[in-house]
């Protein structure tokens, strides 16, 4: 006699949330400011000489990163908050 298993093997998952694109969640375009600012020191350190043009492009790299990691924070916790 031959038995087959015919019961579901693999455990019920709950569904993961689903995740609203980036976009969605900017509040107030937080990151546009530090992109201005990354755009400002490039263009200015075209005109400078070149120890502050050094200086200038490290911190135009620094505006565009914290630009980046921006979109990754959270939003002070209360403006996701729904009564």
């Amino acid at each position: 006699m031959l038995l087959i298993d015919t019961r579901d093997h693999r455990p019920e998952r709950p569904e993961p949330p689903e995740r609203k694109p980036l976009f969605f969640d900017i509040p107030e375009l937080r990151p546009w400011r530090w992109y201005v600012a990354t755009l400002v020191c490039m263009v200015v350190s075209g005109y400078v000489a070149a120890w502050l043009s050094m200086l200038l492009v490290v911190a135009a790299l620094c505006c565009f990163f914290q630009a980046l990691t921006s979109y990754y924070k959270g939003n002070d916790g209360l403006s996701k908050f729904r009564q």
